[in-house]
């Protein structure tokens, strides 16, 4: 039997030997491999034949999953962080225009004018923030928006 980088795991014998040149990010996934779990780069190389994944290239899946995860964030995660920006403004608005109301007793009558305006304010300081450009959101600028 054939010695391997590990003595306590032996060599699978039964079949033919073959040479074979593989791409560098291919070969490195199999050192990786092989020094993980302490094997040779050609009995991680066999294992992963045996497996059916010999044909994928590390660096394509890395580009695929790059990606998806990059169409991942910009269909499901910018938009929901937009939304929750958006809720959470209108929250804090609509509490701020009610400290006022309390403290001044000036009740609004119309309300749908007074939703309009919070939303407004909302999306403009949303907006203002991605824009990047240049203001506060401190309690002394809100009468300017």
């Amino acid at each position: 039997m054939p010695e391997t980088n590990n003595p306590r795991m032996p060599v699978e014998t039964n079949g033919l030997q073959i040479k074979v040149w593989i791409p560098q990010d291919f070969y490195d996934l199999l050192r990786a491999r092989s020094a993980r779990f302490h094997t040779s780069v050609a009995e991680e190389a066999r294992k992963l034949m045996q497996a059916g994944v010999v044909n994928i290239k590390p660096s394509e899946t890395l580009e695929t999953i790059v990606t998806d995860l990059d169409r991942y964030v910009r269909l499901h995660l910018e938009p929901l962080a937009f939304v929750a920006a958006m809720d959470a403004g209108y929250s804090a608005e609509g509490w701020r225009k009610q400290w006022e109301i309390m403290r001044t007793h000036n009740i609004p009558t119309d309300f749908q004018a007074l939703d309009q305006e919070l939303r407004e304010k909302v999306t403009k300081r949303v907006q203002r923030k991605l824009r990047e450009l240049p203001g506060e959101d401190a309690p002394e600028n809100a009468e300017e928006e």
